[in-house]
């Protein structure tokens, strides 16, 4: 399983941008819901799952799109079920650590 990852730094914390390879650099609309996925924000690099679970785990705010993006969150009990949302058929959560 391979991800694409974005690194960004705001006051010292960690935002991080995760999304699957497989819906990296596209566009999706629902409604009024966009989700870019081709945007700057999402441009990064290519890790495996067990690089991307360390860098969630040190993250202040996560992005991840994808459905396996997402299950890394869920799995190390950052997100739960319930937080997912959906936009064209691409599941999504927002996670910040208080």
């Amino acid at each position: 399983m391979t991800f694409i990852v974005a690194q960004h730094n705001s006051e010292g914390r960690l935002i991080l941008a995760v999304c699957d390879k497989e819906v990296h650099s596209r566009k999706y609309e629902e409604g009024d819901a966009i989700l870019d996925l081709g945007s700057k924000f999402y441009s990064g690099e290519e890790k495996d799952e067990e690089a991307v679970e360390k860098l969630m785990l040190r993250s202040y705010t996560i992005n991840a799109a994808g459905k396996n993006s997402v299950a890394v969150a869920v799995k190390l009990g950052l997100a739960a079920k319930e937080d997912i949302k959906t936009i064209a058929g691409v599941p999504h959560v927002q996670v910040l650590m208080m």
